[in-house]
């Protein structure tokens, strides 16, 4: 198997194309992106560094090079500033985007998985389904972290160890995500917590985003987000069919329309194999279609 990653001289897509070959799940990676001697930096560096781990093959290359690509990771992004909201992005990520559409229904196969990243992820999801019109289950947003940051804050908070917390948010990779509380279990059993834990993960949680873009380091969460988003390449690869939170683009599914976002769903090979219903409180449900429609309008804001 063959994965493509553009925007691979960045941090998420080298750092995501160094964990994938730390793991040896695929046997090429192709790194694409503007600055060349980057990403053929990178590929020299990295075919070495994977030698001793099952030489996971790296080269730069070009959108004509994709082809025999079964995963393409979309990691290309404008730079990242100082931003109140992940929505200021949209114009220039969807600007961003659509060549990139361009040359990836000209030259890859369209049966191929295809990983975005740049935000706001729920509406470049579905710009790129919408542009390339394939198979909506092959399209994938990453919005893996708000899930592990609510694990994250509850482990802060309550001292709960992480590994056996089962938590999950869904909605908007932003403000519009919906923490599942009621849900939550500590290994395996229901998780009550009172009403102070619950206040303080939330403002663990809900403020997170703003302590980052204070300390204006310019840059993304690259190491977290390679982590999770080589979890989700390996559940494609292995076929393994776990769940995990995605953006995905709903089709009157759960009675949503002309929204993506994201919700539990089961990897493996070809992509999304199903999208979970996760059972949600009244409460949750108006919350959740408060947030359908907020992306919804910013999906007809840029112009779908």
């Amino acid at each position: 198997m063959k994965m493509g990653v553009i925007g691979g001289a960045g941090l998420l897509g080298s750092t995501t194309a160094f964990c994938v070959g730390c793991k040896n799940l695929v046997d090429e990676i192709k790194l694409i992106d503007i600055r060349e001697n980057m990403v053929t930096s990178h590929a020299m560096d990295l075919t070495q560094a994977f030698l001793p781990l099952g030489g996971t093959k790296v080269t730069p290359a070009h959108y004509e090079d994709l082809g025999d690509c079964e995963i393409l990771l979309c990691a290309a992004a404008v730079p990242e500033g100082k931003i109140a909201d992940r929505n200021e992005s949209l114009r220039k990520n969807v600007n961003l985007l659509l060549p990139i559409c361009e040359q990836l229904d000209k030259y890859c196969r369209k049966d191929a998985v295809v990983i975005t990243s740049a935000a706001p992820i729920d509406v470049l999801t579905y710009v790129l389904w919408d542009s390339l019109k394939w198979d909506k289950r092959k399209f994938i947003g990453f919005c893996a972290n708000d899930t592990l940051r609510f694990k994250w804050a509850t482990e802060l908070v309550t001292g709960k160890h992480f590994d056996k917390l089962d938590a999950l948010c869904v909605g908007e990779h932003g403000d519009g995500q919906v923490r599942l509380y009621d849900q939550m279990e500590y290994d395996g059993r229901p998780l009550v917590l009172t009403e102070s834990e619950h206040e303080r993960i939330e403002e663990e949680t809900a403020n997170w985003f703003a302590r980052w873009q204070a300390l204006e380091s310019g840059r993304t969460t690259g190491w977290t987000s390679a982590v999770m988003m080589t979890a989700y390449i390996e559940a494609i690869v292995k076929n393994s069919g776990k769940v995990f939170p995605c953006s995905t683009v709903l089709a009157e599914q759960f009675g949503y329309e002309h929204v993506s976002m994201g919700m539990p769903c089961k990897l493996g090979t070809g992509g999304i194999q199903a999208v979970l219903d996760p059972q949600l409180t009244p409460t949750q449900k108006s919350a959740l279609a408060q947030t359908a429609d907020k992306i919804s309008g910013l999906i007809t804001q840029a112009g779908f």
